[in-house]
């Protein structure tokens, strides 16, 4: 399970303990090499008119978030915002994020690898 769903999981059981309203988690899987390919177990339409978050663990270029956001061009939404756990800052893409937990900046040769629901291991984000 990519670390993005991983994150987005654990947002919406905190919301669902403590917001008015109900929300839903809906996993894509998005293919890199061609940004309009995507899979969901969901119809995309179901997000007519609510908002939207998208969640993903690093954001390094921007390439994800870019083609997450994509998925979602045709459709109105209230809202679109982004979430993401750690910002390298190494942006390709004009991409900003409505909320991260911390803005690093690291080396384009750096990584940054998170480490989240691992047998044996604590969570963790690790820098190399």
């Amino acid at each position: 399970m990519p670390g993005g769903f991983k994150i987005a999981g654990r947002i919406k059981a905190i919301l669902d303990g403590i917001a008015p309203f109900s929300s839903s988690l809906i996993a894509i899987q998005l293919d890199k090499h061609d940004s309009l390919k995507y899979q969901t177990e969901v119809d995309i339409k179901a997000c007519r008119d609510k908002v939207v978050v998208l969640v993903d663990n690093v954001l390094n270029s921007g390439t994800a978030l870019a083609c997450g956001m994509g998925v979602f061009l045709n459709i109105p939404l209230k809202k679109l915002q982004t979430v993401v756990l750690v910002d390298r800052n190494h942006k390709s893409f004009p991409m900003n994020t409505d909320y991260a937990g911390i803005a690093l900046s690291t080396l384009l040769q750096e990584h940054v690898s998170v480490v989240l629901d691992e047998p044996a291991q604590k969570d963790a984000v690790y820098l190399g």
